[in-house]
């Protein structure tokens, strides 16, 4: 009898459309997450196959979170289905058992989502078989079946039957689907608590990986480390977490069906003794006679439907407000935004102070895909309610018109869902109470939160209600708008992002404290209109076509369509649609006539087209920019820049000069441009490219001059990319977004190897080969020495900061003009900032250190200068001296998050460390990182810079790693430090699975951020613990001496590698190739460390060690070679790096030879350790560095 059900319920299900469109859905994501990867990346990218085992994992795992809402529409209803139709007495009439029917209805809907499960791997499967048009071939992988049998048993089935499991249970013992949807958006929380909160707080993972019950989070910890080759390799072995979760999960889901067999009941449920008594009392009671008076006549108006507004209104909230479900949903999102804002915005591990913006952007991201889910559900509920139980014919029978029924629902929807965003506020000001901020901002809460969030939640109650009205039943109206809520995110993916056809999409609002809403929020009050109108006509549509009585079928509800638009109705979508062409053709003019707009693919092959006409120009010389003057006229309200300016260029080259060519970026309007003794020979006005020939060449040593006049202004708004460049208060612009450029470079050409060669380009644009002598003729900047004269008027209650020494500032008729001298030459890239700031200076060894801050970010302020004053001893007393009189930082707005030198001033974002919370000392100090590691480019890179060729960032940000890591090290002590390497260690692990080309050695990196921040600071810090730091820093101090503000040739990575062999004793020669030549790694774990107490009262201590020693290759392939290096072994009383280990915790630190393979390590100390491990501070490169440390047996 079990097979029999079973088999109904399956064949029952495959006559479902519901069953057809989740099918169709999930197939057409497999599908496109490989014909659409070169826009929509799963699996990380790059070099990753879009078919390899570890692609095919993710994109299951990722999936089981819609599989969320396909369980519930299709398990969770087999059994409620029965009694909402009247069928379950005729069924629990027959002889079948308690058992059989219960399971067998779940394993046939089971089997039916499991199909949905194999027509999504097809999808995926016939995806990868696509024409080269669509799929690069060469991000295909050989196919192999294993890898989706793989997926679908470990990563598809488990969660999937939990999922089933428990809504089925829920729906069976509750007979509510509303506490089984209910259960949805709770484990949908409960996904993403796990994925974006915990799992990304290294602590949390395995915490994260155990209470995550799609496995995803498993698996990506199993091969968190993972590099390319191993991704495209195969999966990890079913062990640990990733096993045992997949079990414990299945055994949840096992003891879900049990207690839904345990507490179901054939049965309909008896009515309560209170409610019995009731129905008696009534029955019982005596018969009243009414009288017969007249009939009251119904009275219709404004007057009436306004009554009738209200009362409806009142109802519907009252069934939601009331429910048990909004109640568990509120206490739900009540909680999570509580999560979301307490873990949000750490760096290194570090808080921030929990300013409202802070609290505002972390409930904007976190909760709006909760929100929509849940107006998903509740549109379903409100529109179907009523024929769910079977009322909709009495209450349609009524005189009540049908726009009573849509608004009140519509409202009722609305205020739900504004009502999260009021939990969300709550949230707020809890979490901020207990992290110790008592300005709440209330009217920030409200302006850039509830306000604008209001309006997005209004056009989607709207687009909800009217998707339901017209379905044929509320799953299909669910699917749709599950539909909508992934093309939404697709279209961004492929690049139809325009605002004029994605419902509700809008100009983007960056946040800022120094800034406000800028002028984003009046953009995004257009498109809020637009939209607004829109949503006017799908209710006048939905108004039209309102499902009413026995007729549902749609076209004879179209027939009468017309009809039903005559009077007010039609009035109004008339006016609404005037509005909409009104504010579309508004909208379209700001962004496609009076901005330029281009679509992805557009943009992509401008890009190509730029390369293909121009790139060939790149190795042509040019003269360089020795002088520049320059008047620049700000006007932060309009935004609007004018400057003019002029250049004095030379002849470096060597040889005569026919030409000068001059490219300038999109978003500046070049006025004029003139070249003394030339004129223009070509122009590319697509490409902002214009070549000017000069009438008698240019000799070699000569000198002219070129003036120009550019306006930066933005003419009304863009889909994207708004300017928060020129804004009202924070400035913040640099020298090459409004002055021309000499010479072709390659910023802005593509670099993704499947886009390039569909365009018909080399598969990769790489630097020069670090042995090529003739690319140290320019650095990678393309900026060369200049002295520079720049004077800058703006508002009066503005500062100006500028490159050089302030020389003249003066206010007059409302405008402030300062001038600004460069001491001595300076590289031709620099920043110029405007904001109403305050100022904090500080004298330091002839140097004035200044923090040019908002007024209200004083909190860090000290410590940035602390931080600069420790850093200037350091470098000073280590490297040479400053070049400077000043050191400035300069706060611009939160619209990017880092930090950037300049000569001799650092700008520096509000987001990064103005509102860092550095009470904690045991929590890494990054606010002294930030600083000292900008004020080292003062050295590395303002000095000294490197060729344009491979290496190139190897002289300029690992050598101020170097320097931050030093002045950390100094201000903080060694376990800060280890802290720090910890993260950074991790951050370089997990980034070579994401590479796009290939891993390169440090000495050969190609500007590859992983490489010359993360692994570049380990490196030099292990390197410094090796040969000693005065040797390192005299090899540093050998190099500026070399080249510092040297033009051409610049120096090369091999000259740092020589002049740190040069310091290094024979036996570190080969580390120094380990480190800089190759890609190596290391793998030391302590097995075991046992202590025993020696009759003396000391302790004879064992530590066992296996070890070994790794080579790579590009795509991460690893050979094993020998190890014979000298490592640290500590012994600790507590663990280092938590809590608040310090010295006082160090039993005993030595260094030990440590060799290949498993080796024992004997010590005798005076106190017990707690700890042991090798290499506890992290300063090699360990593919492991968590099973260095053990705690004794």
């Amino acid at each position: 009898m079990l097979g029999k059900v079973a088999s109904f319920e399956f064949r029952y299900q495959l006559r479902q459309p519901a069953f057809w469109v989740i099918t169709i859905l999930f197939t057409l994501i497999s599908f496109g997450a490989v014909a659409l990867s070169s826009n929509i990346s799963v699996g990380g990218g790059g070099a990753v196959h879009v078919n390899s085992p570890f692609t095919i994992s993710v994109l299951q795992g990722g999936l089981n979170q819609l599989y969320m809402l396909a369980a519930a529409a299709i398990v969770a209803n087999v059994i409620v289905r029965d009694f909402t139709t009247g069928y379950g007495p005729l069924i629990f009439s027959t002889p079948i058992s308690k058992s059989s029917y219960l399971f067998g209805r779940f394993i046939g809907a089971f089997g039916a989502m499991l199909l949905t499960l194999i027509f999504a791997q097809f999808g995926h499967i016939i995806g990868t078989f696509m024409p080269p048009s669509m799929v690069d071939p060469e991000t295909v992988g050989a196919f192999n079946l294993a890898s989706y049998v793989w997926a679908f048993l470990v990563m598809g089935v488990p969660g999937l039957f939990f999922l089933s499991a428990l809504f089925f249970a829920l729906a069976t013992i509750t007979r509510s689907m509303m506490m089984t949807y209910v259960a949805v958006v709770a484990v949908f929380i409960l996904y993403l608590v796990a994925t974006t909160i915990l799992g990304m707080r290294p602590e949390f993972e395995t915490l994260t990986a155990w209470v995550e019950p799609t496995g995803l989070s498993a698996y990506q910890l199993a091969t968190k480390y993972w590099t390319t080759a191993e991704r495209n390799a195969g999966n990890p072995s079913l062990e640990g977490v990733l096993l045992w979760g997949r079990v414990l999960w299945i055994a949840i889901g096992v003891g879900f069906l049990g207690l839904a067999y345990a507490l179901f009941e054939r049965s309909s449920r008896g009515a309560k003794a209170s409610k019995k008594e009731r129905i008696r009392t009534l029955v019982e009671a005596p018969v009243a006679v009414a009288s017969i008076g007249p009939l009251a006549r119904p009275t219709y108006g404004f007057a009436a439907a306004w009554t009738q507004l209200v009362s409806l209104t009142r109802f519907e909230m009252s069934l939601v407000f009331k429910s048990v479900a909004y109640l568990v949903l509120v206490t739900l999102a009540l909680g999570f935004s509580i999560m979301v804002i307490a873990l949000t915005g750490e760096l290194y591990g570090t808080p921030l102070v929990l300013v409202t913006r802070i609290a505002i952007a972390a409930l904007s991201s976190g909760f709006a895909l909760v929100s929509v889910i849940i107006a998903i559900y509740y549109s379903g509920e409100l529109v179907w309610r009523d024929r769910d139980r079977r009322m909709h014919e009495i209450v349609d029978a009524t005189s009540t018109p049908d726009w009573t029924f849509l608004f009140p629902k519509i409202l009722a929807l609305v205020l739900v869902l504004v009502s999260t965003l009021l939990i969300g506020v709550i949230a707020g000001v809890i979490v901020q109470t207990f992290r110790g901020v008592t300005d709440y901002e209330l009217g920030k809460y409200l302006a850039w939160y509830v306000a604008p969030q209001a309006v997005n939640f209004a056009l989607l109650a709207v687009l909800a209600i009217v998707v339901q009205s017209l379905s044929p039943n509320k799953f299909v109206g669910w699917a749709i708008m599950v539909v909508y809520m992934i093309s939404n995110i697709v279209l961004r993916q492929i690049g139809l992002d325009h605002i004029l056809y994605r419902y509700g999409s809008g100009i983007g609002v960056p946040l800022s404290d120094m800034n406000g809403r800028g002028d984003f929020a009046g953009f995004a009050a257009w498109t809020d209109a637009y939209w607004t109108a829109f949503a006017v006509i799908l209710l006048i549509i939905s108004y039209g076509l309102w499902r009413r009585g026995t007729e549902t079928r749609l076209m004879p509800r179209l027939k009468r369509f017309p009809r039903r638009l005559k009077g007010p109705a039609g009035v109004i979508a008339a006016l609404a649609l005037v509005a909409f062409i009104g504010l579309g053709s508004f909208i379209f003019v700001n962004t496609n006539v009076w901005n330029t707009y281009r679509s992805q693919d557009a943009g992509r092959l401008l890009q190509a087209n730029y390369e293909k006409t121009l790139l060939h120009y790149e190795d042509q010389p040019q003269p360089s920019v020795v002088d520049l003057k320059l008047q620049l006229d700000l006007e932060p309200h309009a935004p609007r820049l004018v400057t003019r300016g002029q250049y004095v260029i030379e002849n470096k080259t060597g040889a005569p000069l026919n030409e000068i060519h001059f490219r300038w970026p999109e978003d500046i309007e070049m006025e004029e441009l003139t070249v003394q003794g030339a004129t223009q020979a070509r122009e590319w006005k697509e490409f902002d490219y214009r070549i000017y020939r000069f009438a008698t060449p240019m000799q070699p040593g000569e000198r002219r001059t070129v003036n120009f006049r550019t306006v930066f202004e933005q003419k009304g708004f863009k889909v994207s990319g708004n300017t928060t460049r020129v804004v009202d208060n924070g400035t913040f612009i640099t020298n090459r977004e409004f002055t021309p450029t000499i010479g072709m470079g390659r910023e802005g050409l593509l670099t993704d190897r499947g886009q390039r060669r569909k365009h018909g380009l080399p598969a990769e644009l790489r630097p020069a080969k670090l042995e090529d002598a003739s690319a140290q003729s320019a650095n990678y900047l393309g900026a060369d020495w200049v002295t520079a004269d720049i004077t800058v008027t703006t508002d009066a209650d503005q500062t100006v900061v500028a490159p050089g020494l302030k020389v003249s500032d003066q206010v007059a008729d409302g405008r402030r003009t300062a001038r600004f001298v460069t001491e001595s030459p300076v590289l031709n890239f620099f920043s110029v900032q405007s904001a109403r700031y305050a100022q904090s200076r500080r004298m330091h060894n002839g140097v004035e250190l200044v923090v040019f801050h908002d007024p209200a970010h004083t909190r860090n302020v000290p410590r940035m200068l602390d931080a600069l004053a420790s850093s200037l001893d350091y470098f000073q007393a280590n490297f040479s001296p400053y070049q400077f009189r000043q050191a400035r930082i300069v706060e611009f707005p939160d619209y990017a998050s880092y930090a950037q030198s300049f000569p001799n001033t650092f700008a520096w974002s509000e987001g990064l460390g103005f509102i860092a919370d550095l009470s904690d000392p045991t929590k890494v100090d990054y606010v002294t990182y930030v600083a000292a590691h900008e004020f080292g480019h003062q050295w590395w890179a303002h000095q000294i810079i490197g060729s344009n060729q491979q290496g190139m960032t190897s002289l300029s940000e690992t050598l101020a790693q170097y320097s931050a890591l030093m002045v950390m090290e100094k201000t903080y002590g060694r376990d800060q430090i280890r802290r720090f390497l910890k993260f950074e260690l991790d951050r370089y692990l997990r980034a070579r699975g994401t590479e796009r080309l290939e891993e390169l050695p440090l000495m050969r990196n190609e500007n590859q951020q992983y490489i010359h921040y993360q692994k570049g600071g380990l490196v030099m810090y292990l390197l410094r613990e090796e040969i000693g730091e005065e040797a390192v820093n005299r090899a540093l101090r050998r190099l500026l001496a070399q080249y510092a503000f040297k033009s051409a040739p610049y120096p090369r990575s091999l000259d740092l590698v020589a002049a740190l062999r040069a310091e290094a004793p024979a036996d570190k020669q080969a580390l120094i190739t380990d480190l800089f030549e190759k890609i190596t790694l290391y793998d030391v774990k302590t097995t075991a460390a046992t202590a025993t107490k020696r009759a003396d009262g000391r302790w004879d201590v064992v530590v066992t060690v296996d070890a070994r020693k790794l080579y790579a290759d590009g795509e991460g392939e690893e050979t094993v070679a020998p190890l014979n290096e000298t490592f640290d072994v500590g012994l600790f009383s507590a663990e280092p790096g938590k809590g608040r280990f310090g010295e006082n915790d160090v039993i005993l630190m030595e260094r030990r030879p440590i060799r290949s393979g498993v080796q024992t390590l004997r010590f005798i100390t005076t106190r017990k350790p707690a700890f042991a491990g090798v290499d506890p501070y992290n300063k090699w490169i360990d593919r492991n560095s968590d099973d260095n440390l053990r705690k004794l047996d």
